[in-house]
């Protein structure tokens, strides 16, 4: 049997230190691999070749064709960017965004889609949920460019609030 022991952090100045992470977090966001990615879309041949593009840029992706095993995975390690696409059977992309805002901190997350619907688009811009959109079919460039969008659009909203 492991048995596993939390350490609480010490605080140097003898108050408290915050219990939540810290407001503005660095662009190194202690805690995770910057660098890791998960993919989900109910296409194989989608989720083959995103993980191939994202592999030459430099990043380690783990895909999935769900969003239930998307949560999963969630739950057992920490990402940087999630790239979902939006129409998927049983939770689109749109209610996975939600529920990885919702429950992990930090994480960025992309939508991927080929429906062009102007309120589609409207609605996923200006939710305040995802970080960013790729439209298929996207090129390797095109999908590094949205990838530093993302953590930007990331960062600018962290320092941005009250």
């Amino acid at each position: 049997m492991v048995t596993k022991r939390q350490h609480e952090p010490e605080s140097l100045s003898g108050y408290p230190l915050p219990a939540f992470p810290d407001k503005h977090p660095s662009r190194l966001d202690c805690g995770y691999d910057i660098r890791r990615l998960l993919i989900v879309d109910d296409d194989q041949g989608v989720l083959n070749l995103v993980a191939k593009m994202v592999s030459r840029l430099g990043y380690q992706a783990t895909t999935t064709a769900n969003a239930a095993d998307a949560l999963l995975c969630l739950a057992d390690t920490r990402y940087h960017m999630v790239l979902s696409d939006y129409a998927m059977p049983h939770m689109d992309g749109y209610q996975l965004a939600d529920q990885i805002r919702e429950k992990y901190f930090g994480t960025r997350i992309i939508i991927m889609t080929g429906h062009r619907d102007p309120d589609l688009i409207a609605m996923l811009e200006h939710s305040g949920i995802v970080d960013g959109l790729l439209f298929k079919p996207f090129t390797l460039n095109t999908l590094k460019e949205k990838l530093q969008l993302a953590d930007d659009s990331y960062f600018h909203r962290q320092t941005s609030s009250p």
